[in-house]
């Protein structure tokens, strides 16, 4: 299999349509195509970004080595399997606002062991919005974990409260000017949000460890 035909397994995996996947990536779907139909060699940049977007290998990508993805996980046979519930939607768009009834039944998730990265504890949520598309979709579960001491959290997607709600961002770091920003990956659509961290209405939650997408 050739880098073509492995981006061809990739937007397969991803259930997305070519002109999709090339507006995610800033490419016309001209270009897409001229690339998947071998007339001309996908560049090391191109590869590089849907390596970020999609979490994908480049070393996969490049030479056909390893696993598509780079967060595949075996779980082991009988591992212990952690419960979590899921809180609300979380927003990946204009932000949410959460009223979390203490007496409302929540929907709960078990997870492995193994795939929880970080320490406890935890926040479960459903995506709701499209700004973190294609990475996060509408209706995927995503799992932050609320201690994120000791690690290094830049280009890590994070979830805020914000004072219309919660949402999800990527956080981009610039330590010489003490200030982030607060990305979305949808850039085409939704523009980025400056953070500090003595700006007041907004505060950190948590670090993105895990996302699920369930398929029908």
């Amino acid at each position: 299999m050739d880098v073509p035909s492995r981006v061809k397994s990739l937007i397969s995996s991803q259930m997305l349509t070519q002109r999709k996947f090339a507006d995610s990536i800033g490419i016309s779907p001209a270009r897409l195509n001229n690339y998947l139909a071998g007339l001309s060699k996908v560049p090391q940049d191109i590869l590089i970004k849907i390596a970020e977007i999609y979490n994908c290998s480049l070393t996969w990508l490049l030479t056909g080595e390893g696993d598509m993805y780079k967060n595949k996980v075996s779980v082991r046979p009988h591992e212990p399997l952690i419960k979590i519930d899921v809180e609300a939607a979380i927003a990946c768009g204009p932000a949410i606002e959460v009223v979390i009834d203490p007496d409302e039944p929540k929907e709960q998730l078990y997870i492995p062991a193994s795939l929880l990265s970080l320490p406890p504890p935890y926040y479960a949520f459903r995506v709701a919005g499209d700004s973190m598309s294609p990475t996060l979709e509408e209706g995927d579960y995503v799992i932050l974990s609320r201690d994120w001491r000791n690690i290094d959290i830049n280009g890590r997607i994070v979830g805020f409260y914000t004072p219309d709600g919660i949402l999800l961002k990527k956080m981009v770091l610039q330590p010489r000017q003490k200030k982030g920003w607060l990305f979305p990956i949808n850039h085409q659509q939704y523009e980025p949000v400056e953070y500090t961290k003595d700006t007041p209405e907004i505060s950190m939650i948590g670090v993105l460890i895990l996302s699920i997408r369930k398929h029908t």
